[in-house]
């Protein structure tokens, strides 16, 4: 299920990352309108998707990596929501825009992170 559900993302965002993009800003910052992304950013989001759905689906044990991988990632957003959060803010927009995060989206950040690392700690035991 998960595979399913993550290769749906993972095409949207390879054939229209702008949406995805704009509808994740919609929901998640309280200046949407202001903020303005890097010129890598669409095109980077396309690699991003590609490249899930190739480590996903190229074999189980690729797809056992990437499950780790989200584990990973997940400790980061769980252990330092705010960090990671403002970091990516800084990479993703010109140094112009100030993105103004809304309340939610740091509890929202660490709630994403504890599930990546349930994900990679039930593919490890799995392994076992």
């Amino acid at each position: 299920m998960l595979r399913r559900i993550l290769t749906t993302v993972c095409t949207v965002e390879i054939l229209a990352p702008d949406v995805l993009i704009d509808t994740a800003e919609q929901i998640a910052l309280e200046n949407s309108d202001e903020c303005e992304l890097r010129s890598w950013v669409i095109p980077g989001a396309r690699i991003e998707g590609l490249m899930f759905l190739v480590m996903m689906w190229r074999s189980d044990e690729s797809y056992s990596v990437f499950k780790k991988f989200l584990g990973f990632v997940g400790l980061l957003a769980l252990l330092y929501p705010r960090t990671y959060v403002d970091s990516g803010g800084n990479v993703a927009y010109t140094e112009a825009s100030t993105p103004e995060w809304r309340p939610w989206v740091y509890t929202g950040t660490r709630i994403v992170g504890l599930l990546y690392v349930t994900i990679a700690l039930n593919e490890l035991r799995s392994e076992s």
